[in-house]
């Protein structure tokens, strides 16, 4: 019987020396208080980034006035890559540039023929990229893109559109049922691609809009219509200070405000959709606003992080000018 015992016990530990170690880390956490998107940044102001689409590396584009030395805004893009070291810990979130995703970069370098028709001489704002899976697509993936431009004189939405699977874009068309005589930008279509929202200042300040899309039509055709919609105004989500840059994921909004009792400036809140009505806004609290300026968040889930990846723009000091682009764990119980 002993004998029996040795031999189990041996075999027990040779299986499981054979056992592969496990890395240190599994799973990661995004830090809790901002950190600055380091080289992504400029001298001169970066922000307005539109939402992440895809996996660890994915499109960004934000709207920034480096190229021409401060004056008018236009839409910049950059393939931007986050991961953790397992065994290290260590995260790096940064500009991919040849490294293991250069092949996906490839596929969406065709962005950059989508900026060439949105960008101009005025400003351009609030992009937000769509991705057109309805078409389908055989070399690069498809796009919508809107953005807003205040070639008119106020900030109109617009949007350009592959036209085919190559890199030719659309002209640049306006949304005529979204846009008004004052300022209308920030567009985000809802996940199920019922609504879209925005902000307008089209009655004092600026406050947040929602107006319900046509289901029985794709999104290039709800688009191309010229007939008027029902626009109404998010009570719940609107002050009467300046509510500005919704942003929704699964069913959190996240937007920026001014409003009486936060902690300088513009801050970030957030609300939750519960049994189809959006919760009183809460602040992000003083681990991310400053007595300076928070703006345009945008938020994306990883499902190796305990948290969601939120990146925001923000003049606070010790950036590299102006408006700077960070980024910051939130908790994903805010999004269930």
């Amino acid at each position: 019987m002993k004998t029996l015992l040795v031999i189990f016990t041996f075999i027990f530990l040779l299986l499981t020396a054979c056992e592969p170690v496990g890395h240190k880390y599994n799973t990661g956490t995004f830090p809790d208080t901002p950190v600055n998107l380091g080289d992504i940044n400029s001298e001169y102001d970066d922000y307005n980034s539109t939402s992440p689409i895809i996996g660890y590396a994915f499109p960004l584009c934000f709207s920034s006035n480096r190229k021409s030395d401060g004056d008018n805004f236009d839409i910049i893009y950059k393939f931007l890559d986050v991961y953790m070291e397992k065994e290290s810990g260590e995260l790096t979130v940064a500009e991919e540039i040849g490294g293991p995703w250069s092949s996906l970069a490839m596929q969406y370098a065709n962005i950059q023929y989508a900026l060439s028709k949105a960008n101009t001489t005025y400003d351009e704002f609030g992009p937000c990229l769509i991705p057109d899976a309805g078409n389908g697509y055989l070399i690069h993936p498809l796009f919508i893109f809107l953005y807003s431009n205040n070639e008119t004189g106020n900030q109109d939405i617009r949007y350009v559109q592959n036209l085919d699977e190559y890199n030719t874009y659309s002209d640049s068309k306006p949304i005529c049922w979204l846009n008004s005589a004052k300022d209308d930008a920030y567009p985000i279509l809802t996940p199920d691609s019922s609504a879209i929202y925005f902000c307008s200042d089209r009655e004092v300040s600026f406050d947040i809009y929602k107006v319900m899309l046509d289901k029985s039509k794709n999104l290039r055709q709800n688009f191309e219509d010229t007939e008027s919609r029902t626009i109404t105004t998010e009570i719940v989500l609107s002050s009467s200070g300046n509510d500005k840059c919704p942003f929704i994921m699964d069913s959190l909004m996240v937007f920026t405000s001014d409003r009486a009792g936060g902690f300088g400036g513009y801050d970030l809140y957030y609300s939750v959709l519960r049994n189809g009505n959006w919760t009183g806004p809460v602040n992000f609290g003083d681990k991310i606003n400053t007595p300076y300026d928070e703006y345009r968040p945008i938020v994306k889930p990883f499902s190796e992080f305990t948290n969601n990846f939120m990146i925001f723009s923000s003049n606070r000091p010790g950036g590299k000018g102006g408006f700077d682009l960070y980024y910051v764990g939130i908790g994903k119980s805010l999004s269930e």
